[in-house]
């Protein structure tokens, strides 16, 4: 079955991180986008390209680990659940998150 939303999309996300972790010996508190997969969950990056197969399978689609892990031809130091939820849902096509509300001034 197709995913369709990036609410789908981030169910998959945890449920593969909450699969690596208990790999890993990890029982992981809660997964928020704002949660950071080495600093909050500590995932090496031989545990994240783990990771990367894993959501590859469970997705079916194939992804570019380096477009994610390489900015500015650089490696990243850290990577949150937010931006590993955008990556996968752009692989996807998915249309992007909402813009936040404006505050009235």
């Amino acid at each position: 079955m197709p995913i369709t939303s990036r609410a789908e999309c981030f169910v998959i996300i945890q449920d593969v991180l909450v699969e690596l972790l208990a790999e890993l010996g990890q029982e992981p508190d809660a997964i928020e986008p704002t949660t950071m997969l080495n600093a909050d969950l500590g995932i090496t990056s031989i545990d994240a390209i783990h990771l990367m197969v894993m959501l590859e399978d469970q997705i079916g689609t194939p992804m570019s680990f380096q477009d994610l892990a390489i900015r500015n031809g650089r490696y990243v130091d850290d990577i949150s659940v937010g931006e590993l939820l955008d990556f996968v849902a752009a692989s996807l096509k998915l249309p992007p998150a909402p813009a936040p509300a404006a505050a009235d001034a």
